[in-house]
């Protein structure tokens, strides 16, 4: 069994963790229009998916940082994601 003191969240990305709020918040935005101009909707929606839930994993969890921010931009985001009509 694994002990749970060296479990951490999955970023949503490699690097994630190590980024800062900026970086964090630029890189999704342009993750995010990549998928938008492709009409990737599953992967925009699994993308925002990531990120609030990675955010919201380190509001929960003690001695770590979450940004609100990018975790409410996670949400408009997916809620923008899921009104695409295939083209």
């Amino acid at each position: 069994m694994s002990d749970a003191t060296t479990r951490s969240p999955r970023e949503p990305w490699d690097g994630y963790a190590k980024q800062s709020a900026e970086e964090r918040d630029q890189l999704f935005a342009q993750k995010f229009q990549q998928a938008k101009e492709h009409g990737e909707q599953d992967y925009a929606l699994a993308l925002t998916a990531a990120v609030a839930n990675y955010e919201l994993v380190l509001e929960l969890q003690p001695d770590t940082q979450h940004n609100e921010d990018i975790a409410a931009k996670a949400h408009d985001r997916h809620d923008d994601a899921g009104s695409w009509s295939p083209s």
